[in-house]
């Protein structure tokens, strides 16, 4: 399997500490040089808000400072890989926040709040659109699922049933859907996950592109839901993830980063910061798998 050079990886490291968001710069030092917890906790305390939930561009495609359920989930995916407990009180702020602002009638969140349409955004960021269920409650589900000690019993219980039973009957092949699926089952009880694994595998066959002529445009990539070898759809897709690795070795900008592959399509100067905060997420992210497949 073809291997990230040590120039590259090198020039990966240059653009993160030097070009990145201080957000990423901090989690690569933490992940990658042993470097500290409490710089990534000192940064991301940036984007959370009196709520307790995550904002202020936190998502680089919209801008607005408000607190939202799709920024708090990446806010406590961070908290999770740093190690954050259910006694650190940014993850107990943020986990009442989800409590607080959960839609009973929905039985899940508002992926963005109404304050996105007076802000800077990608042209798809709109208040209120029909977004598929599981985006981004799937993914919060799990996240509660991570912090149940924060959580009343009862709702994660009937929150739960309400995921298993959405996944198996109404859940689609939006590939967004399915990467917040992908990461509910990451922290599902193995029993629930049992559930939902073959509903799952087969929106991944329907939802992944493996045809190697299109990596280059916006769609799913084998290694977004594959993340490491012990990713429970690794054996569905294992063909592919050496072509899909030298695919990400390749494409590698010169100066180090990994760009996105879409635009906004309008805001086109507030879009350029977007990008170059995109480029740090997508680079940590690309040096992420490539070390979990050595």
């Amino acid at each position: 399997m073809e291997k990230l050079a040590t120039e590259q990886y090198l020039q990966a490291a240059d653009f993160l500490k030097v070009s990145a968001r201080p957000l990423e710069k901090a989690l690569f030092e933490f992940e990658f040089e042993n470097g500290s917890r409490v710089q990534v906790l000192e940064e991301l305390k940036v984007y959370q808000n009196e709520d307790g939930g995550f904002g202020n561009g936190l998502e680089p495609d919209f801008r607005c400072e408000a607190s939202s359920a799709l920024a708090t989930t990446i806010g406590l995916q961070h908290l999770i890989r740093i190690g954050a407990d259910e006694s650190d009180l940014m993850v107990q702020r943020a986990i009442q926040y989800a409590l607080d602002t959960f839609n009973e009638e929905k039985m899940g969140w508002e992926i963005v709040p109404k304050e996105v349409e007076t802000a800077p955004r990608a042209i798809w960021w709109n208040y209120g659109g029909d977004w598929p269920w599981g985006n981004p409650s799937a993914e919060m589900t799990g996240l509660l699922h991570h912090y149940k000690g924060l959580v009343p019993k009862e709702f994660l219980e009937k929150l739960t049933a309400h995921a298993v039973a959405y996944t198996n009957e109404e859940a689609t092949n939006d590939f967004h859907e399915l990467q917040c699926l992908v990461k509910l089952m990451r922290e599902l009880p193995a029993k629930e996950a049992e559930k939902i694994s073959a509903r799952v595998r087969e929106i991944a066959h329907h939802s992944v592109t493996t045809d190697q002529e299109k990596w280059h445009d916006y769609c799913l990539l084998p290694l977004q839901v594959v993340s490491s070898p012990t990713s429970f759809l690794y054996e569905d897709f294992k063909e592919f993830i050496p072509a899909n690795i030298q695919h990400l070795i390749s494409t590698q900008s010169e100066d180090g980063s990994w760009k996105p592959t879409w635009e906004w399509g309008r805001y086109e100067d507030v879009w350029k910061t977007a990008k170059q905060e995109w480029s740090g997420v997508l680079t940590l992210d690309n040096l992420r798998v490539l070390r979990a497949f050595d």
